[in-house]
């Protein structure tokens, strides 16, 4: 299912480039991860923060098109969130985010609703890992594992910066925990939305 003929790409390595989000897109109430897809309504989006193995062979483009019917059940998709290791050699980093930017073109050419997703690893990747994202867009971010330890805390925190500054997002759709020495400085000028396991706790929480 390679639908990228009629796909912008970016001038440096040649990312797809996002269509933006229509003018009436709507926040979902539930983050739904893929694996539990089947659960999902159209108030709903489907989200990939989980392991690789649970969605990875299903998104290649032999198999995506298995999984059409299942998407327009939600509202929205979340882009998918491959893997950025920041111990990664930079070509696979770099292929994380043409995966993640092809998924999302292929379903946006099917008329799904795509959530640009905010992933990146060391330093190295952000030159790269927010390109073909439009600007002032509803985005999301998944901080499970991300934020624990030091070192990822560290690179989660400059990343974020630079997220912020290259999408100059409307909104940002946060899946997991939100500590306020992270997420407090930038609350000024952007609103989050906090989203907790869905089974738990899922529906979305404005933070001021």
């Amino acid at each position: 299912m390679l639908n990228l003929r009629n796909a912008y790409f970016t001038d440096d390595d040649e990312f797809p480039v996002l269509l933006t989000q229509g003018e009436d897109f709507k926040r979902p109430f539930q983050m739904i991860r893929f694996s539990d897809r089947k659960d999902v309504s159209l108030n709903d989006a489907i989200c990939f923060y989980e392991w690789d193995r649970k969605f990875n062979r299903r998104l290649e483009d032999n198999q995506l098109s298995k999984l059409i019917f299942d998407f327009k059940r939600a509202g929205s998709i979340v882009q998918p969130d491959y893997s950025i290791f920041a111990d990664d050699p930079l070509i696979l980093q770099k292929l994380a985010v043409f995966n993640k930017n092809r998924v999302a073109y292929e379903l946006q050419s099917c008329g799904i609703e795509v959530i640009p997703n905010l992933r990146w690893g060391d330093e190295r990747s952000f030159d790269f890992a927010f390109a073909g994202i439009p600007k002032h867009q509803v985005c999301a971010i998944g901080t499970y594992g991300q934020i624990r330890d030091k070192e990822k805390r560290y690179l989660f925190e400059a990343g974020l910066e630079q997220a912020l500054i290259q999408t100059e997002p409307k909104e940002i759709l946060i899946y997991g925990s939100m500590p306020s020495t992270i997420f407090g400085p930038y609350q000024s000028t952007i609103a989050f939305y906090q989203y907790n396991n869905w089974r738990s706790n899922a529906f979305a929480e404005k933070v001021i």
